[in-house]
């Protein structure tokens, strides 16, 4: 039976969350010490990257001198800094071995997305394998991060082409996340939020960011927390 997966786009403005974010995906002992209960340690040895293995610092650096060298000196405070794209697949299939479907994500972003791909790293130490793309919109000397995430038809037309470049050769269906009601979303996000209750992440400096980012899209923080969803049919997805 096809299993559903989950393919989402999201915005990074500061300098800050970039570095932030690398030491998540890279796992650092910075981000490992507020890691969510969720990590399993003994089995972050198998993640892996197929792109980039320089640190966190020296890639945020790299990123720097990149917009420096094109002109930007001073970004506009909405500027997004890196976009990150999130592949991932259903809980059971760490039993199978996903390093071709990785491979086919990543080499899928490189043809998909303009910018230069600054680090992609695939997790296998959560409930979901899953993988993080993160690339830096400067395209034609200007950031353009904006127009790469655009809006929900863009996200919509991308995952529809991911879906049938990619996905769907590996028997997997359509994420059913939009087809959520309000009440749902509503419900997914307080479980959510009551499960994080004194977990570190709250004390992050990135909270606010990953706040809302629950609010917005609550689905890939329950299957990260195990939370089983009352809905008839359920996306199974990952932060």
């Amino acid at each position: 039976m096809a299993s559903n997966h989950l393919f989402r786009l999201g915005k990074i403005k500061s300098e800050g969350q970039l570095l932030a974010a690398l030491q998540h995906n890279k796992r650092t002992p910075q981000s490992m010490r507020h890691a969510l209960a969720n990590v399993d340690v003994t089995r972050t040895q198998l993640n892996y990257s197929l792109a980039n293995n320089d640190t966190p610092e020296q890639i945020a650096r790299y990123a720097k001198v990149q917009m420096l060298r094109a002109g930007i000196e001073k970004p506009r405070k909405d500027c997004v800094r890196a976009v990150e794209v999130l592949f991932s697949l259903p809980t059971d299939r760490h039993q199978q071995n996903t390093k071709p479907f990785f491979t086919s994500c990543f080499n899928w972003t490189q043809q998909n997305f303009a910018g230069e791909l600054l680090s992609f790293d695939v997790h296998l130490d959560e409930s979901a394998p899953h993988a993080h793309a993160l690339i830096l919109p400067l395209i034609n000397g200007k950031m353009q991060g904006s127009d790469m995430v655009g809006g929900i038809g863009n996200m919509n037309r991308l995952r529809d082409r991911f879906h049938l470049d990619v996905a769907s050769h590996y028997g997997l269906s359509r994420s059913e996340s939009n087809r959520l009601t309000l009440s749902d979303k509503q419900a997914i996000e307080q479980q959510v939020l009551a499960r994080l209750k004194g977990d570190p992440a709250m004390q992050s400096s990135v909270w606010a960011c990953v706040r809302n980012a629950i609010h917005n899209d609550p689905l890939p923080y329950a299957q990260m927390l195990s939370i089983n969803m009352p809905l008839a049919k359920q996306p199974i997805v990952m932060h």
